[in-house]
This record gives C-alpha cells, sequence and structure tokens, in this order.
C-alpha cells in the first residue's frame, strides 16, 4: 500500500511511535471513515423537498448568471440535482 512515514527523532532516539502513544496514554488516531457515494432514503426526501421549495430561486439565480454549483452550494443540494432541474425546465437546450 505505502510506506509510513518515520519520525527521525523518534529513529535518532531508538524508540517506536506505537511505544511513545503507550507510554503517554495517548489513543492511535482513528482512520478515516470511507465516504459513501449513494444517498438513503431519509437524504433522497431531504433533497428532494428543499428542490421543490427552491424551484424559482434555483431559476432566478441561472437567469442572473450564477453557476449551477454555486446554486446548489447555497440550497444543500448536489450540483447535478440542480443542472437536471434546470435541463428539465428547457434552461439548456440541444442544439
Amino acid at each position: 500500500m505505502g510506506k509510513i512515514k518515520k519520525n527521525p527523532i523518534l529513529e535518532k532516539l531508538g524508540l517506536e511511535v506505537d511505544e511513545v502513544r503507550a507510554a503517554f496514554s495517548v489513543p492511535a488516531p482513528k482512520k478515516p471513515k470511507k465516504k459513501k457515494n449513494y444517498l438513503y432514503r431519509a437524504e433522497q426526501r431531504k433533497m428532494s423537498n428543499r428542490m421543490r421549495k427552491c424551484k424559482n430561486l434555483i431559476f432566478a439565480r441561472y437567469e442572473a448568471g450564477i453557476h449551477p454549483k454555486t446554486i446548489a452550494k447555497a440550497i444543500g443540494v448536489s450540483e447535478e440535482s440542480v443542472r437536471v432541474r434546470l435541463r428539465a425546465s428547457g434552461f439548456f437546450t440541444q442544439s
């Protein structure tokens, strides 16, 4: 996978990171949680409710020249949700 970085100061002292953590009763850092690439049903409902409430806001902001990504951040939904809503309303025309 990858090399574990060694601390040069600890190497000079002949110590390992785990030994130092144990001596000072410091727990090892937790591994980061894996990010999920999907929404659960409750999250889908929240997103669709926001989209329903903010429908006119999305159109007005897009007409004002604001990028869909910025609109999505302001509302708290994904950029693709905003683009789909704009596309369905005819803002993106196929040439």
